[in-house]
């Protein structure tokens, strides 16, 4: 029988969703593979049939089991969202070539004055940035949080534009002109915060894929800084090397 607290202050289904959505992290639970049945759970947790419903109905709408109509309920298989980033893409570029079903919301969009993280990328040639903060689903499940500076004085008003919507790349192109040609990224394992983690819908202190992205114009002067935390469940990054 599974060790569930019933003394805890957190609900019951919370405490068996975190224990089988780690057994699928730990592949107790295989993809593709059969939950065990509704009273199979409520004798392994020792809990009402209304808590697992509860529990399972969570999981189904965190997209990690799926129901099949006479067959049961499934471990989902994760579709995995792959980017190449030898690519200079958007976000909007990749999930339309690769077909997957995605969307973003702001989560806020300010104007701030420099500090040390932006002198690293763009010195003290700017004194104020759009500070815009977005979160993107893959296949409606949360997948990165996004952080991105674009200096005020080469992109003025950026914060009348709806970016759940539309691509920061194609208003920066198109609106502002501005010849984007290549871009530098560095990736770093970092443990999740407890605020990217209730965001995110996973355990504070998982690990992340920290992602920095310095995005060039054609003078090689940076235009934009972003700092994606990706959880790396449903989406890779691939690089190609040519001889």
């Amino acid at each position: 029988m599974e060790a569930i607290d019933k003394t805890s202050p957190l609900p019951l289904y919370f405490q068996v969703k975190e224990d089988i959505e780690k057994k699928i992290k730990d592949e107790i639970y295989i993809e593709g593979e059969a939950l065990p049945s509704e009273i199979a759970l409520i004798d392994q947790y020792n809990v009402s049939r209304t808590t697992i419903r509860q529990a399972v109905e969570q999981l189904v709408n965190d997209g990690l089991l799926e129901r099949r109509r006479g067959k049961g309920t499934f471990v989902r298989k994760r579709e995995v969202f792959s980017w190449d980033v030898s690519e200079l893409r958007s976000f909007n570029d990749v999930a339309q070539k690769k077909q997957f079903s995605t969307s973003t919301k702001v989560l806020s969009i300010e104007i701030v004055e420099s500090d040390e993280v932006v002198r690293r990328i763009f010195k003290d040639k700017y004194t104020h940035f759009y500070h815009l903060e977005r979160l993107r689903y893959v296949e409606n499940q949360p997948s990165e949080i996004v952080t991105t500076y674009v200096p005020t004085s080469i992109a003025s008003n950026l914060d009348k534009f709806d970016f759940s919507k539309i691509s920061l790349f194609d208003i920066l192109r198109e609106t502002y002109n501005i010849d984007i040609s290549h871009a530098e990224k560095k990736f770093t394992a970092i443990n999740c915060s407890s605020e990217d983690a209730q965001i995110l819908n996973i355990r504070k202190n998982d690990a992340l894929q920290l992602v920095e992205t310095v995005t060039f114009d054609s003078s090689d002067n940076p235009i934009e800084y972003s700092i994606a935390r990706d959880k790396g469940l449903i989406s890779t990054f691939k690089v190609t090397f040519k001889k």
